[in-house]
């Protein structure tokens, strides 16, 4: 009995202190960002990053002259939207995504599946207003090279462009790779920034991992 209970205690340490490892880690990567590649200056449609308490997401413009998204992801990004209308793209496990809308819906069977691997992916497609006033979302400086490095990026997660599910402004598309708690969510977005060339943390698995390197180097971070 005693060398259970020894075990259990040595275990529960070790644990707490990968934990804590964890968090230092992600706070010292955020606090020490790549800076980034110079932007090209030009005229061209704004995008943005915009955050939650643990998500983020890439928004970019709707109608873009590097691609016609309506082809690709009809479900949503459909003919009759706005002109005006943006798209967020986020990715994350699937069950997750679907059934834990609000915090109170989050289960401990839920949360354990998905940093255990054990579901699908999926590329989240929301269709959203102007982001430009909301005070979660960051503007971000990306010259055409760097638009395209991120629209090449979330093309490249999709593994099926047929919704796994749907409604009018939101759809679900099963994705490449599996979730873990050194593949999140938000080290998704950051591997998306690298590519286009801004600043990021080089692991990131907090929506502080995003705003945190952004933030250095622009005005208080905004959301969409």
């Amino acid at each position: 009995m005693r060398g259970a209970l020894r075990f259990g205690t040595r275990l529960l340490a070790a644990l707490l202190l990968l934990i804590v490892l964890y968090l230092i880690a992600a706070l010292g990567f955020a606090l020490l960002p790549v800076s980034g590649r110079p932007q090209q200056a030009g005229d061209e449609p704004v995008v943005y990053v915009c955050t939650s308490l643990a998500h983020a997401d890439i928004v970019l413009p709707s109608r873009d002259p590097l691609i016609d998204w309506s082809a690709l992801f009809p479900a949503v990004a459909r003919p009759d939207l706005p002109a005006e209308a943006y798209l967020a793209f986020g990715w994350g496990d699937l069950r997750f995504f679907r059934e834990t809308p609000d915090w109170a819906d989050v289960r401990p069977a839920i949360a354990f599946s998905a940093l255990a691997g054990l579901n699908d992916t999926a590329l989240r497609e929301i269709a959203v207003n102007p982001p430009a006033d909301d005070p979660e979302c960051v503007t971000l400086n990306v010259d055409r090279a760097g638009r395209q490095a991120l629209i090449d990026h979330i093309r490249a997660t999709v593994r099926d462009t047929t919704p796994a599910a749907q409604d009018r402004l939101e759809a679900y598309y099963i994705a490449k790779g599996r979730y873990s708690p050194l593949r999140t969510c938000n080290q998704w977005v950051a591997d998306g920034l690298a590519a286009a060339g801004q600043p990021y943390a080089r692991f990131a698995p907090f929506s502080f991992s995003i705003t945190w390197p952004l933030g250095t180097l622009r005005s208080p971070p905004g959301k969409s």
